[in-house]
């Protein structure tokens, strides 16, 4: 029986970016994607420890058995 290999992916044949092509990937891609990734990990830290907060709460409740 005789099994399919898969193609090798040719990722060493690549090719140093011009100094414009990368002034234009800094101000279209790295930098607006930056931007909003930073609002995302502001929010998602104070839903995590909002989270934590939330946990506890609830531990404390148990405890008092309400």
């Amino acid at each position: 029986m005789k099994y399919q290999r898969q193609t090798q992916l040719q990722l060493n044949k690549t090719k140093d970016a011009t100094p414009e092509e990368q002034a234009e990937w800094i101000e279209k891609e790295l930098l607006p994607l930056g931007k909003i990734q930073l609002k995302f990990i502001a929010f998602m830290s104070i839903l995590q420890i909002a989270s934590v907060g939330m946990m506890l709460l609830a531990f404390w409740i148990i405890g008092k058995s309400i």
